[in-house]
């Protein structure tokens, strides 16, 4: 039989007459080469971009013979301490699929048949809305495809009358921040002037694109402005730091959060977690990881721990936490809550080896 010699996703996809991309659907929408895809298979490389101890995946896939559309599969794989593949769990998931195909490997002759056949399965997760929309916008950018019909409204949009946002689509949102270069010196202007419920969707897909200093320049000063004003909107806030997070500016971006981490705003949970999650590698810089850990200590243990356990997973994160954790300068309330993190009280006594 076909699928004895088939020991991966690798080796699944080519033997099904199947063409495909990996997009890590993690903290940020990204494509994965597939030879570093066979290497995290073969366990010779840690997942590059671990999220919540799990590999999220998109993979595009289509049959070059077949005038089918390409579909989507959206894969979750949980990942060990080094981040690496448990390989159980991705063999439990390749049975799980051999055995519903049966001996029609060629499944795309089927047409949808391959995709019934995920229904239900445990290792399928779907992403929302949001991203899914993000990806669509990335793959037909990749594709040369043009972008979907709610492209011209928001062209429009953005180039008009910035008060008739309400029938703007996700989509359409998706389709222009992905093609922002072209959009530039409008999104610049518009930044300023955009009712709060439209740069929320704008600024929350421009996370998956790397954004110039300019561009990150008008999202700062938007968020500076709404961090004076009486009663900041924190949504709006977060998702400000979420368009910022992949800004070509490092010093403009660090500089941003180091006045968030110092601002009133900072006692959020919401925005805090988006820090920790959408900026993880800027809390290697110790003038942000300090605040950040001041702050989240205050939303007591089980939080703290869970924000921790998701940054230490990643080992370039995770050294600069440790050195964090034994800085003097701790509040009384950040020193315990890390002893109770690492397990080791003031009070127990010495441990005899």
């Amino acid at each position: 039989q076909q699928h004895i010699m088939i020991k991966s996703i690798s080796d699944f996809l080519p033997s099904a007459g199947l063409q495909y991309r990996i997009f890590d659907l993690g903290r940020h929408i990204q494509e994965i080469n597939t030879a570093t895809f066979a290497r995290v298979e073969e366990l010779t490389i840690p997942y590059p971009s671990p999220y919540l101890q799990n590999a999220w995946l998109g993979f595009l896939l289509w049959d070059e013979m077949s005038k089918e559309t390409p579909m989507l599969w959206f894969l979750k794989l949980p990942l060990d301490e080094q981040g690496k593949l448990i390989a159980s769990d991705r063999d439990l998931f390749l049975a799980q699929l051999l055995s519903a195909l049966g001996s029609n490997l060629n499944a795309m002759e089927e047409g949808r048949q391959l995709a019934s056949v995920l229904e239900g399965n445990p290792y399928i997760f779907t992403p929302s809305p949001l991203r899914q929309a993000s990806l669509h916008a990335r793959i037909n950018h990749l594709l040369g495809n043009p972008p979907s019909q709610f492209y011209q409204t928001c062209k429009e949009y953005l180039n008009g009358d910035m008060q008739q946002w309400q029938q703007l689509g996700i989509q359409g949102i998706a389709d222009l921040t992905e093609r922002w270069q072209e959009h530039r010196h409008a999104l610049i202007n518009a930044v300023n002037v955009m009712p709060a419920p439209v740069l929320i969707s704008f600024s929350q897909c421009l996370e998956d694109q790397t954004i110039d200093g300019e561009l990150g320049q008008s999202l700062s000063q938007r968020l500076g402005q709404e961090l004076d004003r009486a009663q900041p909107d924190i949504e709006l806030i977060s998702a400000l730091t979420r368009g910022l997070s992949q800004c070509k500016s490092l010093q403009l971006k660090q500089d941003t959060l180091r006045n968030l981490l110092h601002s009133a705003a900072a006692h959020s949970i919401e925005l805090l977690v988006t820090i920790a999650t959408r900026c993880a590698a800027d809390l290697c810089n110790p003038e942000l990881n300090q605040p950040c850990l001041e702050k989240l200590c205050q939303h007591g243990q089980q939080t703290f721990n869970k924000v921790m356990a998701d940054l230490m997973f990643s080992p370039a994160i995770r050294q600069h936490l440790l050195i964090a954790f034994n800085r003097d300068e701790h509040s009384e309330l950040l020193q315990t809550t890390i002893n109770n993190l690492i397990g080791r009280q003031y009070n127990q006594q010495p441990s005899i080896h």
